[in-house]
């Protein structure tokens, strides 16, 4: 049971300090983006530099809000948070506004908010509902399918939308898993699932088949020199499984490439795969994200002083490729405080959730770290070409309030815990 000793607690000074450096220096970044010739410093709500310090001030009222909270009430009200996460998912499916090909966004009053974004927190705190219960155990199956559906559930909603990059944010939560005891051999499969895709999009099915084949005829060529290997061994032997396994994946994956992708998705894939070459369309964004990096140097160009800024080079400059702006005017020096400060916080945070007393505190920091991980190296790898453009945030530093809000709830309430785990009993 949880004792609420004061209403602001002992919150972790260091979290609480990278949290309020990348929002802030996040600003500045969309500031310097936007640019705008007004008096005010950015007082002008016509433009994301004001919006954006709008949003801030209502995150320091949700941060106020949690704080005030009695910690019982997150777990309490867990499955309520959770069920509307879901109700909003499929209301966008019924009335959401298409935003960039995606139908991801509920229009109310005027103002958009993007229910994805939220259903991250709601999914953290179910899956740390569902393993903190007595007697869950991830060694056996009967223990997996809540937790798992409880996550996959919302990322199977986001993909009906369809928006490829918040959904497979999601795939975070195998890391939570793991670490409450599912086997190992798990992570190894997803692993082998995601290499199996790349051969299978870079080569043709035949050649992939014909390699798996091989792979499996060598396994069992190694393990036939140490012992006599007779047909019913063979038959039930695990290189043959997984390597059946592999081959069903490889077929499955370039059908879901033919008919499930859009033409936009499949040309990003195929970019990153070098199978095609269009610096001045699809490939545009990621040739000038290069450029814009590559520009600043060491130093940078200075504060304002970015050219691919202020010529609007850069499409999505203040939300999916906001890193370019750090890259062009702070250089490769204050790229890397950028990527110190993520790191600091998501491997501060792993150290809070280990030292937490209760299973239900311990999990949902396991939850949002691995969430802020996925979306920090997906966004940094698609403004540096190594994963396809799929457009996903840069957690508390991209322009946009449903993303600044859900990720500062989900800070906030993880912190709000650990400032009360010595009120345990």
């Amino acid at each position: 049971m949880q004792r609420q000793s004061s209403w602001f607690g002992k919150l972790d000074g260091l979290s609480v300090g990278l949290f309020l450096f990348l929002v802030i220096f996040g600003w500045m970044n969309i500031y310097a983006t936007v640019n705008p010739e007004i008096q005010g410093f950015g007082w002008d709500w016509n433009n994301e530099a004001g919006r954006q310090l709008l949003f801030m001030g209502l995150s320091a009222l949700l941060i106020l809000i949690v704080l005030l909270s009695d910690t019982r009430l997150f777990e309490v009200l867990t499955v309520p948070i959770y069920l509307v996460t879901l109700a909003l998912l499929l209301a966008v499916l019924v009335a959401g506004k298409e935003v960039g090909g995606n139908k991801s966004w509920l229009e109310i009053g005027g103002f958009g908010l993007q229910p994805s974004e939220f259903a991250k927190m709601g999914a953290a705190l179910m899956c740390a509902r569902m393993l903190s219960q007595r007697g869950v155990d991830l060694r056996h199956w009967r223990f997996r399918w809540v937790p798992a559906i409880s996550a996959f559930l919302p990322m199977g909603l986001i993909l009906l939308q369809p928006d490829t990059g918040s959904a497979i944010v999601f795939l975070g939560f195998m890391l939570v898993f793991y670490r409450e005891g599912l086997p190992g051999y798990f992570i190894f499969l997803g692993l082998g699932a995601m290499v199996v895709s790349v051969l299978a999009l870079a080569f043709s099915s035949e050649t992939v088949l014909i390699l798996i084949a091989l792979s499996i005829l060598l396994a069992l060529g190694l393990d036939r020199l140490q012992r006599r290997l007779k047909w019913r061994i063979v038959l039930r032997h695990p290189a043959l499984w997984y390597g059946l396994l592999a081959m069903g994946w490889a077929l499955t994956v370039n059908q879901v490439f033919n008919t499930v992708l859009q033409p936009h998705q499949k040309v990003r894939v195929q970019l990153l795969l070098g199978q095609i070459d269009q610096p001045n369309a699809a490939g545009y964004q990621t040739a000038q994200s290069l450029i814009a990096i590559g520009s600043g140097g060491f130093m940078g160009k200075g504060y304002m002083q970015g050219t691919q800024t202020k010529l609007n080079f850069v499409p999505a400059q203040t939300t999916d490729y906001i890193f370019c702006t750090v890259g062009e005017e702070w250089g490769f020096l204050g790229s890397f405080v950028v990527l110190l400060a993520f790191a600091g916080l998501i491997g501060r945070i792993l150290y809070l959730a280990e030292r937490q007393k209760e299973a239900f505190s311990r999990i949902y920091g396991f939850g949002i770290a691995s969430i802020l991980l996925i979306h920090f190296l997906v966004n940094i790898g698609m403004t540096l070409g190594l994963v396809p453009v799929i457009g996903i945030p840069l957690p508390f530093f991209s322009y946009g309030g449903s993303s600044l809000w859900a990720f500062t709830l989900m800070l906030f309430i993880f912190l709000r815990l650990d400032s009360q785990r010595w009120n345990t009993l």
